[in-house]
């Protein structure tokens, strides 16, 4: 490879990588691990726009000399998005460090149903229309989402949990239910995600902050997929 046509390839290399990156994400239907659903067309609008100035930055350093010293800025751009090439996308769970507390209940009344079975945000809503104890007493529930630890939990429990994310995973707030487990029942690993079946008990777990939530007893556990779509929409 002459000098040439390596500087040119540098140049337009971040462009380049940006939007075959969000090919990627597109077509293995995990661009929705990054950013909600309601603003994946936007990527997608950025992803085109990228790759038509790399294109645009071939053409015009064929026919420009390009400063060698220069090359760095773009390699410094170029590296992550190579990485974010090779690693498998996920989306965020407990494991990721982005909260280490469950969101306000004001969070959770502005939570969309959701479709095709899965009624998590259902049950957040109604954590702000039903918030005397005996509505939720003896309804049963089925969930998913994936496993987190929150501080002043009681033994053998966990709050399964889902993000709710406005525009992108930079703005997620975790939202979620405590699980009361049995003593047949094996705990389930930290961030995995799982599908609980259960009922609402009389018993509530009030958190650091001082909000009350319905605890879900006699829960049957298994593990699942992540879902196409991991996160709440407001």
């Amino acid at each position: 490879m002459n000098t040439t046509l390596f500087r040119r390839i540098c140049t337009a290399s971040p462009p380049l990588l940006f939007a075959v990156l969000v090919l990627k994400l597109w077509l293995t239907g995990t661009i929705g691990y990054y950013v909600n659903g309601r603003t994946i067309w936007i990527v997608l609008l950025g992803g085109s726009l990228a790759a038509t100035i790399g294109l645009g930055a071939l053409w015009r350093s064929s026919e420009e000399n390009v400063n060698a010293s220069s090359l760095w800025k773009p390699l410094i751009f170029a590296v992550p998005l190579a990485v974010g090439l090779l690693v498998p996308a996920r989306p965020l769970s407990a494991s990721s460090g982005q909260s280490s507390s469950l969101g306000s209940l004001q969070l959770a009344s502005h939570v969309a149903s959701g479709g095709g079975g899965d009624l998590f945000g259902y049950w957040m809503n109604a954590l702000s229309d039903h918030p005397e104890p005996g509505w939720w007493t003896g309804r049963h529930v089925t969930l998913v989402g994936f496993v987190a630890h929150q501080t002043g939990l009681p033994p053998r429990s966990f709050i399964l949990g889902r993000y709710l994310v406005t525009c992108c995973v930079v703005d997620a707030s975790l939202l979620g239910f405590p699980v009361q487990l049995d003593r047949t029942v094996r705990a389930p690993d930290e961030g995995a995600w799982i599908q609980v079946s259960g009922v609402f008990g009389t018993r509530y777990w009030t958190d650091p902050s001082g909000q009350h939530y319905p605890l879900i007893n006699h829960a049957t556990i298994s593990g699942v997929s992540i879902p196409s779509t991991p996160y709440l929409s407001p």
